[in-house]
């Protein structure tokens, strides 16, 4: 006997079938599964199911599919979401055009409240490298998931940086989580999965990135976000698409602006200048359109973070909570050579930013 989640995926597949039918047949059969072994004239009576549909759920090719979707997922650490589960992302519920399946991979909190999607040309400047690294490095005690979607440029840019300084990030992908595009940044993608981060799609894990997929992708960055965060965008870039998204789904919308006639940020300039974004220049800006407060695990720590290099940061950034971690928990999560985690955990410990524990175990010390 076949899950709930089975019935989902295979209701999922059917080519016709997006999400708004999908809830539209859950509405109406009250499951994926009874809506699966429905009859054709059954099926007929939602609307939006027509004769082509319903012959195709006769072919039983959605449940073929499914079996070997959830036979993948279990040999390769797939978790599959599904609209009404307990782990389907909170931040997509509630608006119908959400995917009704994904896929995730790593150990992403995708309840994580604080969420800022960075987003812009795939031809960034090397201000715009600098900016983002601006913008993300004063944002660690607040630990935000950082999600943008794999691309060159400013995306990949964002996820880098929030690996350097210990912030979990997200891709979401406009491909299957077997078709990392781009292949170059594979290594960025498997870096990302072990260290709090992780890759998130709505496709089946053989799917090969196709051009329409990546508006889809935006939509999902677009929803997933607190705010999105634009930093360098022409006129017309995927970026600017995912902002008018955000903006129309009623999210935060963040610019940095630039110098007139700069092509590279005239996209960010015009949201500005349009009132759909908000002029972001530094990580205050951020942290003030969001309404965040110091959280109190790191009132002390806050105070000392200005003084901590991008290394020590990115350690106090893997140090949250009551349990701290183990030296080999910091090997594995910030990869950085044994010599170096041992100088900077001495260091912080007497600047007194953290505490050493009985097992070799560190943590933040308490206000």
């Amino acid at each position: 006997m076949h899950s709930e989640e089975f019935y989902a995926v295979a209701l999922s597949r059917v080519p016709t079938v997006g999400a708004k039918i999908y809830r539209q047949l859950l509405t109406h059969f009250g499951s994926a599964e009874v809506a699966c072994r429905a009859s054709a004239v059954e099926l007929m009576a939602v609307p939006g199911i027509g004769h082509r549909t319903a012959a195709y759920f006769a072919t039983g090719t959605h449940l073929r599919e499914a079996e070997s979707i959830l036979s993948h997922a279990g040999t390769h650490a797939v978790e599959i979401l599904y609209a009404g589960s307990d782990r389907y992302p909170p931040a997509l519920r509630g608006f119908e055009q959400a995917p009704p399946v994904l896929y995730h991979r790593g150990e992403t909190d995708l309840s994580n409240p604080r969420a800022i999607a960075v987003v812009g040309t795939r031809r960034m400047s090397e201000q715009g490298g600098r900016q983002v690294e601006r913008l993300l490095d004063p944002l660690t005690p607040y630990q935000p998931l950082i999600v943008s979607g794999l691309a060159y440029g400013v995306d990949v840019a964002a996820h880098r940086c929030a690996l350097r300084i210990g912030l979990p990030t997200l891709a979401v992908l406009g491909s299957g989580l077997d078709q990392v595009y781009p292949q170059s940044h594979q290594g960025v993608a498997h870096r990302m999965a072990g260290q709090g981060g992780g890759l998130l799609t709505e496709y089946p894990p053989w799917q090969s990135p196709e051009r329409e997929h990546f508006p889809a992708r935006n939509r999902i960055v677009a929803m997933l976000a607190q705010l999105i965060l634009v930093v360098e965008s022409d006129l017309s870039g995927g970026s600017i698409i995912t902002a008018n998204m955000g903006h129309d789904l009623g999210r935060k919308i963040g610019a940095c602006p630039g110098r007139g006639g700069d092509p590279r940020t005239a996209g960010c300039n015009a949201l500005i200048k349009a009132g759909k974004a908000h002029l972001v220049d530094n990580a205050a800006d951020i942290i003030s359109l969001l309404g965040w407060r110091d959280p109190p695990a790191h009132e002390r720590q806050m105070q000392l973070f200005e003084t901590l290099s991008v290394e020590e940061r990115a350690v106090v950034g893997k140090l949250d909570g009551d349990a701290g971690a183990t030296i080999d928990d910091l090997n594995r999560q910030l990869q950085l050579p044994p010599g170096q985690l041992a100088g900077l955990l001495l260091g912080l410990e007497m600047r007194e930013v953290i505490m050493a524990l009985p097992g070799y175990r560190y943590r933040l010390r308490a206000g």
